[in-house]
Formats: C-alpha cells, sequence, structure tokens
C-alpha cells in the first residue's frame, strides 16, 4: 500500500502521502490537525516517527523488516506499561483480578456486568500466584491472531465440540503457534464462563478480545495513528507473513 513505486521499500515521500491520506479520512485526526495546539502534538509526533523510520534527513528507506520490529517493539513497550500499573508483587506477579480487568478494559460491558465477571475471577483465584508479565504479553501476542482464532472456533461450534480448556490451548498452538500457560487459560475462561460448565462462550470472548485488541479504535473515532497502523500491519502480514510466527 505504501510501496507507490513498486521498488520493495518505502520512502519518506510515500509514507506522508499514505499517512496523509489515511488520517484525513477520520473525522478525530482531521479535528487535530486542524487544531493549533493538537495539531502542532501531531506535528511533532509524525516529525519523531518519520525521524525514526528514515533517518534525520528523512533519506532512507523503511524496510518491512524494520517496521515489523518497530511494530514489535511499541507493542510491547505498551503492554508492559499497562501490567506495570496494575503493580506486580516482589515477584513480578499481578492477581488474576487485575488480569482479567485488563482484558474488560475496553469491552464496553455494563457497569454491573463487568464487576460479576471480576468477582467471578477474584472468588476462585483468590489466593493463586498471580499472572507474570511473560504469560501477559504472550497472550497479546496471541490476540494478534484473534481473526484466525475466531475462524477455528466457529468451526468447532459448528461441528458441535464443545470449547474447552483443552481446544482453546490447542487453537493457540495451531494457529497462533504459541503454547499459552494452563494457568491463563484458566483465568480466561472463569472470566467468560458465566454459569461455570467448563465451556466457554466462544461469541463474546472473541468480541471482547477483538475489542480489547483494537484498544476500543475500531469504531470511527480512529485518531488516525491507529488507522495507519493498522493499514501498515496489514499489509506487512500479506507481504511477509512468515516474520510473524512469534
Amino acid at each position: 500500500m505504501f510501496d507507490l513505486n513498486g521498488d520493495g521499500n518505502v520512502d519518506y515521500e510515500e509514507f506522508d502521502k499514505v499517512q496523509t491520506i489515511i488520517r484525513s479520512q477520520t473525522s478525530v485526526g482531521m479535528r487535530h490537525r486542524d487544531h493549533s495546539n493538537t495539531g502542532n502534538i501531531y506535528k511533532f509526533l509524525g516529525s519523531a516517527l518519520s525521524t525514526y523510520f528514515f533517518g534525520p534527513s528523512l533519506d532512507r528507506k523503511l524496510t518491512i523488516e524494520k517496521f515489523l520490529e518497530f511494530q514489535r517493539q511499541l507493542q510491547t513497550e505498551i503492554l508492559t506499561l499497562e501490567f506495570q500499573r496494575k503493580r506486580p508483587n516482589a515477584e513480578g506477579f499481578i492477581r488474576e483480578v487485575d488480569f482479567a480487568d485488563l482484558l474488560l478494559t475496553y469491552a464496553g460491558l455494563s457497569e454491573k456486568k463487568h464487576v460479576k465477571m471480576l468477582k467471578r475471577v477474584k472468588k476462585i483465584f483468590k489466593n493463586s500466584r498471580g499472572i507474570s508479565l511473560e504469560d501477559y504479553l504472550l497472550f497479546f501476542h496471541f490476540l494478534n491472531d484473534i481473526n484466525d482464532v475466531d475462524t477455528a472456533l466457529t468451526f468447532y461450534h459448528i461441528a458441535g465440540a464443545s470449547i474447552d480448556q483443552a481446544t482453546l490451548k490447542h487453537v493457540a498452538k495451531t494457529v497462533a503457534h504459541l503454547d499459552l500457560s494452563e494457568h491463563v487459560i484458566d483465568v480466561v475462561f472463569t472470566l467468560f464462563d458465566e454459569n461455570l460448565d467448563g465451556q466457554l462462550s466462544n461469541r463474546e470472548f472473541v468480541a471482547v478480545m477483538k475489542e480489547r485488541l483494537h484498544r476500543g479504535l475500531e469504531k470511527p473515532k480512529d485518531t488516525g495513528f491507529v488507522k495507519l497502523m493498522d493499514s501498515v500491519w496489514k499489509c506487512a502480514r500479506l507481504k511477509k507473513p512468515v516474520l510473524l510466527d512469534v
């Protein structure tokens, strides 16, 4: 999408053209662009990002590999900051209920349902070991493949198979090539298993996880930056899928 001349790389001019087009298509992005204060912030962020990608003189080429590395580092840093805000203990673990709360951050659930789901997790994992940063990051790498996970779980559902913990673990291993810990899966099931029958409500799980992945910006309130990064990410997946296997 960004490689306008088809040479396999992206230069600053190509990047700037597409970035301007994408940002102009979002109402929030246009308002920030035109406002004297927030417009300056956007200009600064754009300049910093352009310098990182293309060098101080904006004369370097941006490769797919470099962008993917940037995307991985950015996601890891943001997730780490979120994890640290939950105040991990001396061993580096946060409570299961805090992990569950992070998963529901952008779910758009009613306050009553949100509290009910967290109470269920808090009750069952009252004196448990907690969730490590490594497990937290691994779970969100799993969410990068949530659309493929959705397809796999739908096939299981159509076939009449129950979606239990072993099934979700198998799907994570097969689709996302990740080995989620049994403890993390147990917490996730407790969060979404409303009647505690050991079966996952996959429709609600997938819907909430998609909102979490996109941080509530999948709808028109997107500022433009997220839409920009998402567009580049999708293009990169098509171009270099082998690089995305975590």
